[in-house]
């Protein structure tokens, strides 16, 4: 099992529907190829966790470095893995903002990773944050 954690800014102000397409395209290649994941929108940032087979999960990551609608693009870990962190999810999805305050927090640490301030290192233990996070919080695309 392969798993990669990348953080972008978006290129312009993301609309839910816009969110709701690429969570839809997504969940729906995701499936197809056995990767499981999470995307996170953070006000003008992305951050996303995808694992599965690591062709599968580079193949996916490939048409997300080439996508118009965000940049730089920098990868905060790849590495093997034993077992998924998200298996149930072909890709959940939540919109965070500063002022939700459920989300108050985990948007700082976020947002740090997204400004490259957080180490590589730290990354991992921020994917199993999330992890945790959302076992009591399920985020939606209608949210």
């Amino acid at each position: 099992m392969f798993q990669l954690m990348y953080v972008s800014t978006a290129t312009r102000k993301m609309a839910n529907d816009d969110l709701c397409s690429i969570l839809e395209v997504s969940r729906a290649k995701n499936n197809r190829l056995d990767v499981t994941g999470l995307l996170l929108h953070l006000d003008y940032g992305f951050l996303q966790i995808l694992e599965g087979p690591k062709d599968a999960v580079l193949e996916i990551f490939g048409a997300i470095a080439r996508d118009h609608r965000h940049t730089g693009l920098r990868i905060l870990f790849q590495r093997d893995v034993p077992e998924r962190l998200f298996g149930n999810w072909t890709m959940g999805f939540d919109r965070w903002t500063k002022d939700a305050p459920r989300t108050a927090g985990m948007f700082e640490i976020t947002a740090d990773a997204i400004h490259n301030i957080i180490l590589p290192e730290k990354a991992v233990e921020i994917a199993v944050l999330l992890r945790n996070f959302y076992r009591v919080n399920a985020g939606s695309c209608a949210a």
